[in-house]
């Protein structure tokens, strides 16, 4: 009889987190897929010289196709560029730096803790993917 009871408190257990891991593997694959995103903008702003809107355009573009187009989470619109490089940077500056800065918002992975009497956040985004990547600029005149 032990035995059938310890099984019935272990198998719901075993099947909460065998299934906890798929929103946790979401989250990493999101978070995977922004980094690449963000390399490949950053490879595009190197040779322009600045964030330029084709370029913007382009990331847009990517992280539509895989789901995570525009979002406005409490009147603020995502992806965010705030603090990418805007003006052209040129190859024989002082400082050839250009920068990417790219905000998204996560998913709120706390909201799994509600089911397990955690104390989760009820909201749908509790923080945010934050890249911020540098490049050398190899734009000329």
């Amino acid at each position: 009889m032990a035995n059938v009871l310890v099984t019935l408190f272990l198998m719901p257990v075993l099947l909460f987190l065998s299934l906890a891991i798929v929103p946790f593997f979401v989250y990493t694959m999101k978070a995977d897929h922004l980094n690449t995103i963000a390399n490949h903008a950053l490879k595009e702003m190197e040779a322009v010289g600045y964030l330029s809107p084709t370029v913007e355009s382009n990331m847009n573009t990517r992280l539509a196709s895989l789901g995570m187009g525009d979002v406005t989470v409490n009147g603020m619109a995502y992806p965010s560029y705030m603090g990418s490089t805007r003006s052209k940077v040129l190859r024989d500056a002082a400082d050839p730096t250009v920068k990417l800065v790219l905000k998204y918002p996560a998913p709120n992975l706390s909201r799994m803790l509600n089911a397990i009497g955690g104390g989760g956040s009820a909201s749908a985004q509790e923080g945010f993917y934050y890249l911020v990547l540098f490049g050398k600029s190899e734009a000329y005149e």
